[in-house]
Order: C-alpha cells, then structure tokens, then sequence
C-alpha cells in the first residue's frame, strides 16, 4: 500500500518552498507581528533561544513544531543565534494582505559574515567574511566587512598562511568554490563554511589582475546573491601584498598578549592600554595598526611626525579630543544609507557627525603646525548634506519609516499643510465637544476615537433620555454603560483628519526616500571622510597616551642591532602598584641574548617587553622608554608556554618543536626570534642538547635577533665560543634564605636557580622541600651527578615537625644568642624583629 504523501495548507507549503533553497539556514518567516520558525529550525531556535516551542496546525495529522520572535525586538535574538555560528534567512511580505495567500520571499540572509545590524557588531573591531580561489599551488583569499565597505585581497599565500590569515583577520566566514573539498574538511572547525561556483565580473574588479579579479568575484557574487542588493558600499578593492606587514602567527599574537589572552583577563592586553579613542572609526584603525604592523619606513615615521605634532600643543590635543565627541560609526552608518537599510536615527546620527566637523578642524588649526594644516585642508567638511539633514530630518525621528515623525515642518510645503490640517483638526474636535454639551446640555457628552470605528459622540446610559431627534444624533455602538454616535459634521471633519493623516505619513515616507537617494550619492566622500576622522582620533589616541605614559619616538637603525634604554612592559606597568623595574635592552648586530635566573623573576617579560615594544613601534606608537634604537622586523616568532593539544594527540614537548620548528623554517635574517625555555619538556640531556642545537643553528644559519631563556647553566659556555651571543641574567637576591626577585637584568650569567626556593614560595609539603634539599645537597658533592637512592622517611618529617628555612634561620639567631647581655628593652626589640622576620 503506498504512503500517504502528507498535505499541508498553502502557507506552510509556501515556507516549505523557501526551506528548500535555504536548508543550511534558520528561516525566520513573517506572519503579522511575528517572525516564526518551523520544524527543525523551531526547535534548535527554542533551544539556543530559550523561548517556548509551541505547535500549529498545518493541515497535518500531527501539529508542526513551531516557535516565534517580535519581528520589533529581533536583533537580540538574531545576534544570540548568530554568536551561536548559525544563519538567518528573513522573509517578509512582500505584498499587501487581501484575497488569497500573501506573497513572501527572502529578503535578506544574516550570517556571522554579513552582519550590518548596529546592535548586533562590535563597534571596535571589523566583521570580516572571506573568499578564497585556489591558483595552482597558491591561494588568493578576499575578505569583506559588510557594514563598512572595507574590501581587500592577498595573493599568493600557502596553506598554512592561508590558515595564519584566516585567524589574524577572524574570519566570521568563509566562501568557497565547492569542489574544494579537502580544504573544506580543513577549515570545517575553524570557521563558518559557505559556497559557491559563480564568479561575479564586477566594475570594482575589472582593473585587477586575473587572481585578484577571481577571489574578489567569487566573494562578490555570493554577497550579492545573498544580500539582494547591488553591493553600493564598495567603492575600491585594496591589493595587499603578503609581506607588506610585520607577520605574527596566532600563537605568537596570543604569547604577546596583544588583543587577547590565553586567559581572556580583562585589562591584560596591549590593545586596552593603547585604545582610548572617542570614536569606533578610531578603535578599529589602532586594532588595524596592531593587527598589521607596517614594515615601510616612510609610512610608520608619518606616523611619528603626526604624533609629535600633537604633542606640540596640549591645550591644542585637548580640544580636538574634545570635537571627537558626538562622531559616531560614520562608515557604518553610510554603507546602512548605501544599501538602503538606513532609518530616520541613521540620518540624524549622521547630521551630528558632520556638525562635528567644523570643530575638528577649528581644533587641527590651533596647533599651528603645517603638517596638521596638511590634514585639515583635506577634510571633507560637506556643508551642503549637513545643511539638507539639519533642514529635513527631526531632531529624534523613530526608528520606524511608516509612522511619521521623520521630516521636519518647513522642509515641503504639501507635507506642513497636511500637518497642520491634522493638529487643526485636533483643535476643532476639542471646539466641537464643548459646542455639542453647550447644544445638547449633556454635561458628560465626549468626543472620542478608535482605529475600528473612527472618531464618535459618547453619551452614558444615564444621559440617553437627553438625547432628542433634532440633534441628528446616528447609533454608531452600543458599550454596557454608553452609548456612542455620529453626525453629519463629524463623520465629514473625521474623513478630513484622517485622509491628511494617512497622506501626512505617506509623503513623509516618500520624502524621506528621496533624502535618504540623495545622501547614497554622496557614498565615497563620505567614506574618504570617516577615513581621515579615523586618522585624526587614531593619532590624537596615540598622542596623548605616549604622553600620559612617558612614551619615546623610536629610532630605526640600519643595522641589526638594538639599544633600548630603561624600556618598560606597556601593560605590566599599567597594572602593578609601585614602580616598573626599568631595564636595558642592547643587543649587538644580529646577536643572540642568552637569558638565565629563576623561575618568576621576570625573563618572560623582558622578553614580552621588547617584542610589544617591536609591535608598537612599526604601528606607529611611541614606546615605553628612555631611549629606543632598533631595525624594522618582518616576523616575529615566540615559543613562550604551550599545552597538549589532545585533539591532535599531541603532547606539550610536541607542539613546543612543531611551534620552534615552524619558526626556525620561516624566520629570515630580519625576524625576532622569542624562544623560552626550549627543551624543557624531556630527558635533561636531550633537552640540553635540542636547545644547544637550536641556538648554534639559528647564530649560524639564520642569524636573526634573538632573545633565549633557559635553565640549562651549562648553555653559558656558548658565550666564549658564539660571537654574537651575549649572556645576561634576571638578578635574585637570598635574603635570611628567602628568595627575593629583583627583576633587574644584569650582564653575565646567573649562577644559581633557586627552584627549591620558589617551590617553597609555592608551599609545597615542608617534608617534600627538606628532602629536595637533600637530594641538591648531594648531587652539587657528586660530580657525576649520580641519583641519591636511599630511602627517605617522610614520616619522620611531617609538617608538624618540620622547620622552614625562614623558621631555621630565626631558631639559629635564637640559639647563638646571649640573653645576659641584652636590656629589657634590646629584647623587646630583638623579639619584635624576629617576629617580623617569621610572617
């Protein structure tokens, strides 16, 4: 017996349609004031959500699953199903309701990739969606941000830069051809995977050469395809060279701590010590400075000049600070008016900005300076569109397009007629009661309205018997306690009110279009005009922060050496109570520093130091300093902490010589090189033996600046036979055999560890520490280091009986002292300081 096929009503079929086309998404489908989902999406929504799934009957024998959102308050729950990696198709009505099914279709795809929605981006950062082609052996990636019209291209990167791109950029996205399986499988985790097999010839693109022109199209054909707009935000596409920019692979931008951490601490990260811009133009542009450090010369000394120019007048810096204010996201909101998504709040946002911008420039010419008077000649200031808006949009328009509220009177002569028309006629209702009570003398007669029955006459039942015939009085409704009517008069000056209300909101509607057409063409300038804000906030950022934080203009050098005078960790400095310890970092050309001392005495920030000191010197910032003379990088590599990455099956020493391994293939003699404690995670020879290897191997054949921290002592010896290799040591003092970290870098090597001492800063087992005294004891007499295998009774040693070393010391002073010497008062005072020396 054949299956039933199951028959659902026209509307559910009409959603079955549009699921096919979109499978990978949730479709939010419109009915009236709601946005509802269906089957699977509705109980995955429910779930992620955490809103009730209901059910509806659907011309089934079983209710479909089912569950909605207010289609007013979507952005919430959008922006929740977004951070959760899913995708949005909307679809709306796309005709009026009357007879039979009512049409919709999807108007808009939402993905993690192509947001554009203000309350659902990071205003600080970008919202990048990638497309990549391969190219024979190569791949050339594309990447987007929707909402600013930021568009750019890399060519020629292998798999592995690919991979590096994709995470230095944070790819919400990305869009490939849909052959490309095996690269699929690649980047399933990574990110979120779309395709297609189309590629868009475009005018941006035609000019490019054939690989740009392939990535760019791909990835301008699926954005078209699923934004159903014709991309108006874009008006260039940069051509990026790889190697245009100090490179950092992921590990080593989390190592540094520079836009996060391992641990997500907040206050831990350079970007929040360097960003204090009044603007979300200027945030993004210093979170750009730092992703991509540059390597021209020419571009980051610019960059310094304009700092200090700023500098010059503090007074002058304040008051441009002071203009920033009342910007707001102006790339954001034009590619909003581009793509026709911009509202009345849009257009008024906008008006604040460009009245902002005669201050920015009142502010730029009172510092006198003719680089600044550069930058403010360049302005676009666009009098004419602030002079429309300032004319045309109310101060607080609604976010709504079809309510009214938009256009201000005095802007269309038609529109204040039919405004005034509407509050006359207010003002002659309230005449027409106090007439009609006057008339009838029915006291507690009043006028009201509804949007079911229009405007009416309302007299109570206790009045009814007041109401004569000559008044012309027509039953309109009948309430429990009242009756309502309507006269001749008023059903005339009711059509009056409410045809120049309907036509009042439609011509502000219509008007509101045409305004909204015409800011849309002023698109590129007002992009080139966020671009030149962003500068100014960005450097006036940069300018007072290196002044607040006694920041130095870098000098660049030709050689390969460095010299940094008393040089200060950015963000530790920013986050400790008391003093930085200051320390020098001079490293002779092509050198190699040899790092020793103790654990937590500081060698993993004196390393963090100088290479956040590289970072921020070739962004374009003043760094921590007295002094500072260094080369430009073009990578930088750090091998500090790893972990098991047990998805790979691999241990902490395994990632420690692919991560060392993947830096010594690709660093150049130009690269800074971090490596801490290499060779730890083994047997102690081979260990010594790898980290030996290594540093000979990167002295010899890559001879880059490097900076090497390890307790291997017997590595110091290198020193006498590796002549740009320098020894130096973090300075530890033993005071009453407590260990003391100076955090001072010394020449030299260090000699001694102090382990046992930070272990028992770490509070092991007292009897643990005692025997690993021992143990030290016997191996410093036995030169052929032979263990130490007698039996050890821990019991004989508990934490009852044992005594620290801090307890040993002050027992000692007790027991060689001699009480008949000492006054009353000598012992007090002896008493006091040897309980001052036990806490």
């Amino acid at each position: 017996m054949a299956k039933k096929e199951t028959t659902y009503t026209p509307m559910m079929q009409q959603y079955l349609e549009i699921k096919k086309d979109y499978a990978d998404a949730i479709v939010f489908f419109r009915l009236g004031d709601f946005y509802e989902m269906f089957f699977e999406d509705a109980i995955i929504a429910s779930k992620t959500l955490e809103i009730a799934l209901t059910g509806r009957d659907a011309g089934a024998e079983e209710r479909v699953p089912m569950c909605g959102v207010p289609h007013h308050a979507v952005i919430p729950y959008a922006q929740k199903l977004i951070q959760n990696g899913f995708k949005i198709a909307i679809v709306e009505q796309v005709t009026e309701p009357g007879n039979g099914l009512v049409k919709r279709e999807v108007v808009k795809l939402i993905t993690p990739g192509m947001i554009m929605d203000e309350g659902i981006l990071n205003a600080r950062t970008f919202n990048y969606i990638g497309g990549i082609v391969r190219d024979e052996a190569h791949f050339n990636l594309a990447y987007a941000d929707l909402s600013t019209g930021d568009l750019s291209v890399l060519l020629e990167l292998g798999e592995d830069e690919l991979i590096q791109e994709i995470v230095r950029l944070d790819l919400k996205e990305v869009v490939l051809e849909s052959h490309e399986n095996r690269l699929m499988a690649k980047l399933d985790k990574l990110v979120l995977l779309s395709s297609t097999d189309h590629i868009l010839k475009h005018a941006l693109n035609e000019s490019l050469n054939p690989k740009a022109q392939k990535a760019s199209g791909l990835l301008l054909n699926y954005l078209k395809e699923t934004q159903r707009n014709d991309l108006e935000q874009f008006n260039e596409i940069k051509v990026l060279e790889k190697n245009s920019y100090l490179k950092l692979d992921s590990h080593s931008r989390l190592s540094l701590e520079l836009t996060d951490t391992y641990s997500h601490h907040k206050g831990s990260t350079l970007i929040e010590v360097l960003d204090h811009c009044v603007t979300a133009l200027g945030s993004r542009l210093i979170r750009k400075f730092m992703d991509e450090p540059s390597k021209e010369q020419n571009v980051i000394e610019k960059r310094f000049d304009v700092i200090e120019a700023m500098q010059s007048s503090m007074v002058s810096l304040h008051q441009l600070k002071e203009a920033l204010k009342g910007v707001y996201d102006l790339r954001r909101i034009t590619t909003r008016i581009a793509t026709k998504n911009a509202n009345g709040k849009d257009l008024a946002q906008l008006r604040q900005t460009l009245s902002r911008v005669p201050e920015i420039k009142h502010a730029l010419s009172q510092f006198n300076h003719p680089l600044l008077d550069t930058y403010n000649d360049e302005i676009y200031d666009l009098n004419d569109l602030y002079t429309l808006l300032e004319s045309a949009i109310e101060a607080e328009p609604p976010l709504t397009l079809k309510e009214g509220g938009l256009i201000k009177l005095g802007y269309d002569a038609y529109l204040d007629e039919l405004k005034n028309a509407s509050s006359d006629g207010k003002a002659w209702m309230v005449q027409f009661e106090s007439k009609e009570k006057e008339r009838t003398g029915i006291k507690n007669l009043k006028i009201g309205y509804n949007r079911v029955f229009g405007y009416y006459i309302e007299v109570t039942k206790g009045s009814l018997d007041l109401v004569k015939e000559e008044f012309g009085y027509q039953r309109k409704q009948t309430l429990s306690g009242a009756e309502r009517f309507i006269t001749e008069e008023l059903k005339e000056k009711e059509t009056f009110i409410l045809s120049a209300g309907e036509k009042e909101v439609a011509l502000e509607y219509e008007l509101f279009l045409r305004i909204r057409d015409m800011v849309s063409k002023e698109t590129k300038n007002l992009q080139i005009l966020s671009d030149q804000i962003a500068f100014i906030d960005a450097m006036s950022n940069l300018a007072l922060v290196s002044k607040k934080n006694r920041y130095v203009r870098p000098t660049f050098t030709n050689t390969r050496s460095v010299s940094i005078k008393n040089g200060r960790h950015p963000v530790v400095e920013q986050s400790i109570k008391g003093d930085f310890v200051q320390n020098d970092i001079v490293i002779d050309d092509k050198g190699i520093l040899l790092i020793t001392g103790p654990n937590m005495s500081g060698k993993s920030t004196y390393m963090r130091m100088f290479a956040q000191h590289v970072v921020m010197a070739q962004m374009g910032s003043f760094i921590p300093a007295d002094s500072a003379e260094l080369p430009l990088f073009d990578q930088i590599f750090t091998r500090i902490g790893a972990s098991d990455d047990l998805s790979l099956g691999q241990s902490t020493f395994m990632v420690e010589m692919l991560e060392t391994n993947d830096a010594i293939k690709h660093a150049t003699d130009q690269s800074l090189l971090i490596f801490d404690e290499i060779g730890r995670g083994t047997a102690t020879y081979d260990g010594m033996a790898l980290a030996q290897a290594i540093i000979e191997y990167v002295h010899e054949k890559i001879k880059c600046i490097t900076l090497f921290s390890t307790h291997y002592h017997e590595l110091t010896v290198l020193e006498t036979s590796l002549k740009r290799l320098k020894n130096i040591h973090v300075m530890a003092a033993e005071e009453k055999r407590t260990i003391v970290f100076l955090h001072k870098i010394k020449e030299g090597p260090t000699d001694k560890s102090y382990g046992i001492n930070v272990a028992e800063l770490a509070k092991l087992p007292k009897p643990l520490i005692r025997r690993a005294e021992e143990i030290l004891n016997h191996l410093e007499k036995d030169k052929k280091q032979t263990a130490l295998l007698n039996l050890f009774n821990f019991d004989e040693v508990d934490d009852l009986t044992y005594v620290s070393l801090k307890e040993e010391t002050v027992l000692n002073e007790l027991k060689d002292l001699n009480i008949n010497e000492l006054s009353p008062i000598e012992a007090l005072l002896l008493l006091k300081k040897l309980q001052e020396d036990l806490k």
